[in-house]
């Protein structure tokens, strides 16, 4: 196993783990996920080998916008994108699939509970056809300028954002 991710998930462990007794909800008062988030880390289990992958790589890019009003705007892009120049880019053939596995995006509405440290994303648009109109639920954890978004569990999937000023 690689040093990297070896290092990264035994400190999102320690993180989760030190937040209000490890995955037990935040009892402090709640600060607020209003702002700009810079992804550093995007994390999912493969159910077949049980280990953690790196969908957009070991360095993905993209932030996380949740505005005053309720609206939210989530940019992904892995660190070493597809290069494709302008002028062929009718000319190559690229499946949704392959392009998702290189970016996605969406922007809609979002809705917060503090209580159970939960975001429920209500997309609008954006490159995930079967996400618009849904509801997308996510646990988060919240600690100073770190925030860990996932599954309830956080044992399928983890996103790492760093707050930027």
């Amino acid at each position: 196993m690689k040093k990297g991710p070896l290092i990264l998930l035994l400190t999102v462990s320690t993180f989760i783990f030190s937040c209000s007794g490890g995955i037990e909800k935040n009892k402090e008062k709640p600060s607020t996920i209003v702002g700009t988030w810079r992804l550093i880390d995007y994390s999912d289990i493969d159910t077949v080998s049980g280990k953690w992958t790196h969908p957009y790589s070991d360095h993905p890019q993209g932030y996380f916008t949740y505005t005053n009003s309720g609206i939210v705007n989530l940019n992904i892009s892995a660190g070493d994108p597809l290069l494709i120049s302008e002028d062929s880019a009718y000319k190559h053939y690229v499946t949704l699939g392959k392009l998702l596995d290189n970016a996605a995006s969406y922007f809609g509405t979002y809705t917060v509970d503090y209580k159970d440290s939960t975001v429920i994303h209500h997309p609008r648009g954006g490159s995930i056809p079967w996400y618009i109109g849904t509801d997308q639920h996510r646990q988060f954890i919240l600690r100073n300028d770190t925030l860990l978004i996932g599954d309830p569990t956080f044992k399928i999937g983890i996103r790492v954002l760093i707050r930027e000023e």
